[in-house]
């Protein structure tokens, strides 16, 4: 949880040193690739530094959560170690400023949320659903390189800025098969619909005891009435509890 709570407080570091200010854009070649080169970029702006700190906030909450919901679960390190390595897969795609390194970090992103979902491997369940949003993700992964490669081919380049600079000042040649194939690959991201394949069991369940995990249904009382009469008593108010989910 720590190191998630650290990063919580680094990125509000950073949205208060951007400020409102001009965005900070630092490169450097990672790879000659021949006419479109691969920077390790990054930057930042306003609205970047804000999507950042909503990142690190949320991940330390689910941090927070997990402390209790999966204290006696013997792999919680494991657990916790992903959920830190998924967040930084999360910042790297907000900061990232090229195409390139932000498709690195979607990937990871993806291995995390197959071994999640698939946190109590021993169950069947677990690795049926951790199978499906893995090859969901991965589906959905090979337009969205496409995609990526076809706007790069548009624009010369895998910077983000140079591709903005280039739509605003000359457009591009196939606009229409580039967003239909970058929405395809968000799309393709498990949890994105109700109906995807997966989406239901993103996150691994806490294994409960047969008899919490058993319904509790109301019986109505029997009747007080006097023989003869159709009037009976009302039932008593239900009660609600948060575990299990239903009334007792």
């Amino acid at each position: 949880m720590l190191p998630t709570l650290a990063t919580a407080v680094l990125t509000v570091a950073v949205a208060v040193g951007q400020g409102g200010g001009p965005a900070t854009d630092v490169a450097t070649r990672l790879t000659p690739t021949g006419s479109l080169p691969i920077d390790l970029a990054l930057h930042v702006d306003g609205f970047a530094a804000l999507i950042a700190v909503l990142v690190g906030v949320v991940a330390t909450c689910v941090q927070v959560y997990s402390t209790a919901y999966l204290r006696d679960d013997p792999r919680y390190p494991s657990y916790a170690a992903l959920v830190s390595l998924f967040t930084s897969a999360m910042l790297l795609v907000v900061y990232t400023g090229d195409l390139m390194v932000l498709l690195v970090g979607w990937e990871v992103m993806g291995i995390c949320s197959y071994f999640l979902v698939g946190h109590y491997w021993e169950t069947e369940a677990a690795r049926a659903a951790s199978l499906k949003a893995f090859l969901v993700t991965k589906l959905g992964d090979v337009p969205f390189l496409f995609g990526i490669f076809a706007l790069a081919a548009d624009t010369g380049t895998f910077r983000i800025t140079g591709i903005l600079g280039h739509v605003a000042r000359d457009g591009l040649h196939h606009p229409t098969l580039i967003a239909l194939l970058l929405l395809a690959g968000v799309a393709g991201k498990s949890a994105q619909f109700r109906c995807t394949p997966g989406s239901r069991t993103r996150w691994p369940a806490r294994r409960r005891s047969p008899r919490s995990s058993t319904p509790r249904r109301w019986s109505p009382p029997a009747s007080t009435s006097s023989p003869g009469s159709c009037r009976s008593s009302p039932p008593p108010p239900r009660r609600w509890s948060c575990s299990p989910c239903w009334p007792r």
